[in-house]
């Protein structure tokens, strides 16, 4: 099965964060062990938006409900091609007038399609 990418083009100022997943122990003499959790403990998320007319983002919003539980490849402000999935009940739209609208959105890293 082919993987889908995600080839829209977004809004600037996007926000990206790194959730880095660790196992800590504190111990009573002040020392702390601290190990990476799993293989892929560094997962990113980005959050997303982007301004158009209706026609133009009602084939989005239908990539992005598709997504949610489907992986997706797309290439962050970084410039590296992940894959994602669009994180669930991140998806909203805002009327800007009758034919305009923002849709947000946060996409959350995958490690299998």
């Amino acid at each position: 099965m082919a993987v889908d990418t995600f080839t829209w083009r977004t809004q600037a100022q996007p926000t990206g964060s790194e959730n880095m997943s660790v196992i800590a122990v504190q111990f009573g003499d002040g020392y702390k062990q601290v190990a990476s959790s799993g293989l892929n403990a560094t997962a990113q998320s980005w959050t997303l938006s982007l301004t158009d007319t209706k026609s133009n983002v009602a084939p989005i919003r239908s990539f992005l409900q598709k997504h949610v539980i489907t992986s997706f490849f797309w290439v962050n402000p970084w410039g590296e091609k992940k894959l994602y999935r669009v994180k669930a009940d991140s998806i909203s739209s805002t009327f800007l007038a009758a034919e305009v609208i923002t849709l947000s959105f946060t996409f959350e890293e995958a490690f299998a399609p």
